[in-house]
């Protein structure tokens, strides 16, 4: 039963965090480095510590007194972003609150069911690692689809500009006729022009809530205009064009890599399956991989070469567009 309840948990984050490995996004990727973000940073520089000080009260004030508290640790400050990012309302209390009752519970379980110490060590941190992967797929998922729409956005962007309204007035539109996540974003950056923050401010808070190559492109265009004045329609229109190519591009990658990560896949979980299918045609020789301490010892060698296999090909085929 010990040997059986390894198995289960060595199984169970074996085809977790392969299954992050092969999962390859179209767009969506947080942008960590490169030139854009260099000179975002330099624009940051530039903004007055009193700028600094409102938004940070403003960002404040939408916490509960506990979460306040919370953020001043850096680990929950970090999760606090997260939530941000994937988009979800759940508030950062309330989530610390139900994973480590579902880590008791199955804490419980696991010493009720007799199961060795490293087992239940394994059981008590098995919901933080699913909720931090369903964190991390929300968050690409909302990026990839800010991405997806934020040349449309451009578009409007580019023809408010051109009917002789403000930026400010282009925001808005935006906001009132694009769906979320890019409409949301969008109100909230013009919701903070109408409070009288500084142009960079109000965009570099929009870069901190959507970090992707696009937004830091955008937001550059946006900045630079700002500083050293030029046609910002004109910049726009080659932003948009820029941004489609580079979409239609990550797309062709994809669809170019399917056969190798459908390869992956198969080569990934055809042990597995095996295993299964040994069980139902001969239970006996497939109970000594689990009973026999050398089989556990095997499998664990096993699941540790097939994720670093699997990690080894997203990094082959996972091209930065």
């Amino acid at each position: 039963m010990d040997n059986l309840g390894l198995f289960l948990v060595l199984l169970f984050f074996a085809v977790l965090f392969i299954s992050q490995a092969l999962l390859l996004p179209v767009a969506g990727q947080k942008a960590k480095h490169g030139e854009l973000a260099k000179r975002l940073k330099q624009a940051q520089r530039k903004v007055d510590e009193e700028s600094l000080s409102l938004l940070q009260e403003y960002y404040l004030k939408e916490m509960t007194p506990f979460e306040r508290q919370m953020v001043k640790i850096p680990a929950f400050e970090r999760l606090k972003k997260m939530l941000e990012l994937g988009g979800l309302k759940v508030t950062l209390g309330r989530l610390m609150g139900w994973v480590t009752l579902a880590s008791v519970l199955a804490l419980v379980v696991s010493l009720v069911l007799n199961q060795q110490w490293y087992v239940s060590v394994a059981i008590f941190f098995a919901p933080v690692v699913i909720t931090y992967m369903w964190i991390q797929r929300c968050i690409s998922k909302r990026l990839q689809t800010f991405e997806e729409q934020l040349p449309e956005s451009l578009d409007i962007i580019k023809r408010v500009l051109q009917a002789g309204q403000p930026i400010n007035q282009a925001f808005k539109e935006v906001g009132e006729e694009m769906p979320d996540p890019i409409g949301l974003e969008f109100s909230k950056t013009f919701n903070l022009l109408n409070f009288g923050y500084d142009m960079r401010l109000a965009i570099m808070q929009m870069v901190d809530r959507t970090p992707t190559v696009s937004m830091l492109a955008f937001a550059s265009a946006v900045i630079l205009q700002k500083e050293t004045g030029g046609n910002l329609t004109e910049n726009l229109d080659k932003v948009s064009k820029v941004l489609r190519a580079r979409f239609k591009l990550a797309r062709k990658i994809r669809t170019l890599s399917a056969e190798a990560r459908l390869s992956s896949w198969i080569l990934v979980l055809s042990p597995f399956a095996l295993y299964i299918l040994t069980m139902f045609i001969n239970p006996t020789h497939a109970e000594l991989l689990i009973s026999d301490p050398r089989g556990i010892t095997a499998v664990s060698v096993g699941i540790v070469s097939l994720a670093i296999g699997a990690f080894w090909i997203r990094r082959i085929v996972n091209i930065k567009v």
